[in-house]
């Protein structure tokens, strides 16, 4: 108390030494601060990089078994072709449920303390999974690993736009994107050497490490406003915005967002029109964003393309596949402050929708060519070319920018419930689209499954331009009515 007082008291004089005046931020200043958040924001990343090593660990884990299924124990764990479906869709129901818990925790807690609480499921769940005597126990690892990416994808994205500068909002959102593309890759790379259970002990490192980092952070100001702490708050965004910025207003500007429906919050002011709307908006992306093929292709990459006759193995499909995300998200990272959200949503979309419906096309003329006609041996490079660069682009727009606005269309008040809604509807939508691949491509043809998902980003395309306002450069939780 001593300290908080202490720094309270240093805040105030030296508000009063800059009312005096109160020019423009020199550059080198700027740099500093702005390079402290991406720190902060580098270490919230930490909760994505372990959940990004949690998602693919099916992957070198289910063929390592393949060859060693003997356990720590004692006992040989075997696997029937649904345990090991369930190895993936359990982290996804989990996920559904981990949402839901940090909804509430978020709200009560502060963004983060739930950052440090998450680090127990990701600890438990990979002990049991290393540990595992039996498939029942690994599903059960699993499970209570997908609770604590559910609770991940809640509390992060709430801290990041909360730290961050209105102008590097964005750009600071696709670092847990990358967070998670580099988490995934860690467990990939270290799946090749490691036995399946060490893989599941190395796992727990980056889980550790954002326990570690968790202390160097500060409670987000928006927080500790909704809250009542308004001078723990004009102190933290004091260190956050540095001397040049007026924190009175910022804070002034948080107290009247936040009393929205008259003050209501929590799940209650979810059912006032306006923000109704903002959650059936930010839903819609992300159900634009599973129909239009774009978790299909990132998970069942080699499938597709050894279904399109693409001359390439699966190896070097997983390779370029990993690449890209890396290149699509650096590109979401320089773009999405400059052109802002919108127009990264609409052009992802709209070249994702041109690659699917040229991808369509080649294989509708491709599996209705006349025996022996071998024109289309010359353009075996037009699936690879298609379905990398859909990955590509995506991973500009389609994928990132639904999370970044969950958070950013909401009022601290209402933004971990609210969130908690509209990533819930996005998961469970990831487990069904992927669930339905077989199914779908079945009824509606290769070639009319690619069509459908073209067909949904050009929905996408207009919906964007009708329903979809950009929030670059502005306080979170602003209006979105045109």
């Amino acid at each position: 108390m001593e300290k908080e007082s202490y720094e309270i008291d240093a805040l105030e004089q030296k508000d009063e030494e800059l009312d005096a005046y109160k020019g423009e931020e020199p550059a080198a200043v700027r740099r500093k601060r702005e390079l402290k958040q991406v720190g902060l924001v580098s270490l919230v990343g930490l909760s994505y990089f372990s959940l990004g090593a949690m998602l693919p660990w099916p992957s070198p884990a289910l063929s390592d078994m393949a060859e060693n299924n003997a356990t720590l124990v004692g006992t040989e764990i075997s696997l029937t072709s649904a345990e090991k479906d369930m190895t993936g869709s359990l982290v996804y129901l989990g996920t559904l449920f981990g949402a839901w818990v940090a909804g509430f925790l978020v709200s009560a807690v502060g963004r983060r303390r739930s950052l440090q609480l998450i680090v127990a499921p990701y600890l438990v769940g990979w002990l049991i999974n290393g540990l595992a005597p039996n498939p029942p126990v690994l599903l059960t690892g699993r499970f209570i690993l997908g609770l604590a990416g559910g609770m991940t994808t809640i509390a992060g994205y709430a801290f990041v736009v909360e730290l961050a500068d209105a102008h590097l909002r964005g750009t600071m959102a696709t670092i847990p994107t990358m967070g998670i593309v580099l988490g995934g890759l860690y467990t990939v790379s270290l799946g090749y050497v490691l036995a399946w259970h060490v893989l599941a002990f190395v796992c727990i490192l980056p889980p550790l490490l954002l326990l570690a980092g968790s202390f160097y952070l500060p409670e987000s100001p928006s927080y500790l406003v909704v809250k009542g702490r308004r001078q723990q708050a004009l102190v933290i965004l004091r260190s956050l915005r540095g001397d040049y910025a007026d924190v009175e207003a910022e804070v002034a500007d948080l107290e009247r967002r936040n009393r929205v429906g008259g003050g209501e919050s929590g799940w209650r002011g979810l059912l006032k029109a306006d923000v109704l709307k903002r959650i059936a908006v930010v839903v819609t992306l992300f159900a634009l964003m599973q129909l239009c093929g774009n978790f299909v292709f990132m998970i069942y990459t080699a499938r597709v393309l050894q279904a399109t006759g693409a001359p390439l193995d699966p190896d070097a499909i997983t390779a370029i596949a990993g690449a890209l995300k890396v290149g699509g998200t650096l590109a979401a990272i320089l773009l999405m402050d400059r052109v802002g959200r919108r127009n990264c949503l609409i052009g992802s979309h709209a070249v994702n929708a041109a690659c699917l419906l040229i991808l369509g096309t080649y294989v509708h003329l491709a599996e209705g060519a006349e025996p022996g006609d071998d024109s289309f041996d010359r353009l075996k490079w037009v699936p690879t070319v298609c379905v990398t660069v859909a990955l590509f682009f995506c991973d500009i727009g389609v994928h990132p920018v639904p999370y970044v606005l969950s958070s950013e269309y909401f009022p601290t008040n209402l933004r971990a419930q609210a969130s908690s809604i509209c990533i819930s509807a996005g998961t469970l939508l990831t487990f069904l689209v992927l669930q339905l691949y077989s199914p779908m491509m079945e009824l509606l043809t290769q070639a009319g499954l690619y069509w459908f998902y073209g067909a949904t980003s050009v929905v996408g395309v207009v919906f964007c331009f009708v329903a979809v306002i950009e929030t670059k450069g502005k306080a979170v939780g602003c209006s979105i009515t045109k």
